[in-house]
């Protein structure tokens, strides 16, 4: 891999602080690729935010995205003593925030996910893989879908999976097949961070991500029921059923993307949408 690099000037979208940051010729060679997200840490550009630039294959920069999320300080003693094992502060230590908010949508939603390791990567695939199954209910689990890349050529990089997150462990991340911006994993990964023990924020991520399947099932219990239904009439018995005002559109998606991806792409289809039907006929 080249070691060249090519020199961003990237400016923070919450505070303003512009500065220039260095980035890997070698990112930009695939054009297949098309835009890259490149996670910036808290200190690269300014003291007190990490947000997402998103840069196309040429290098100019083309968009930014917050990430409003603080991991709790831990005493050095529990530091040493976590030291060697794998948790969700060492892995957003080497794949960052975004990183990990893309790899548990990938999980949580069954995309493949391809993982391009450095010299110094740690981890085998099994590992990876149990500590993502460690987070979904008992029923989603055994699916192998992390894979580590030796190659370290972005260029020669050939992925059979069209549907498949790409990303390296230098918090490169080169293609997502999903358009939702990730906010539920941000939301559950939140939370989970507040907690300082290891075993009790897996547990945390696992009933959140319980929590919002109980909500598929209850959809699919719907729609096995009805030829068709329309969004709006589903949204209103789902809000009806979680006795709250009025779920979001965003988690209706989710919702869809996760029955289409571990469940039966027949049965998501019954949800219509009034506005896509009129807009057909026009």
């Amino acid at each position: 891999m080249s070691n060249t690099f090519k020199v961003l000037e990237v400016k923070c979208p919450i505070c303003g602080i512009a500065k220039t940051i260095n980035i890997p010729e070698a990112v930009f060679s695939q054009k297949k690729f098309g835009t890259i997200k490149i996670q910036v840490p808290i200190n690269a550009v300014c003291p007190k935010h990490q947000f997402i630039v998103f840069v196309d294959t040429k290098g100019i920069v083309r968009g930014y995205e917050k990430i409003d999320l603080h991991i709790v300080t831990i005493s050095p003693e529990a530091e040493r003593e976590a030291e060697g094992r794998i948790n969700l502060r060492n892995l957003i230590q080497t794949f960052g925030t975004y990183g990990i908010f893309s790899l548990i949508h990938a999980k949580i939603f069954n995309y493949p996910a391809y993982i391009i390791k450095d010299d110094f990567f740690e981890y085998s695939e099994e590992i990876l893989n149990k500590v993502g199954d460690n987070i979904l209910p008992e029923s989603f689990r055994g699916s192998k879908t992390i894979y580590l890349l030796d190659e370290p050529d972005i260029s020669k990089i050939k992925v059979k999976d069209k549907d498949a997150l790409i990303m390296d462990t230098q918090q490169h991340i080169f293609q997502t097949p999903w358009k939702e911006k990730l906010k539920f994993e941000e939301q559950i990964l939140k939370r989970a961070l507040e907690i300082i023990d290891e075993q009790e924020q897996q547990k945390l991520l696992q009933q959140d991500i319980s929590r919002f399947i109980s909500e598929v099932n209850y959809v699919v219990s719907i729609l096995e029921t009805v030829d068709n239904i329309y969004e709006d009439d589903l949204i209103e018995q789902l809000s009806k059923a979680l006795k709250i005002k009025k779920i979001s559109t965003y988690r209706l998606n989710l919702i869809k993307e996760f029955i289409r991806r571990n469940i039966s792409v027949k049965i998501v289809s019954k949800i219509k949408s009034r506005v896509g039907e009129f807009l057909s006929v026009i």
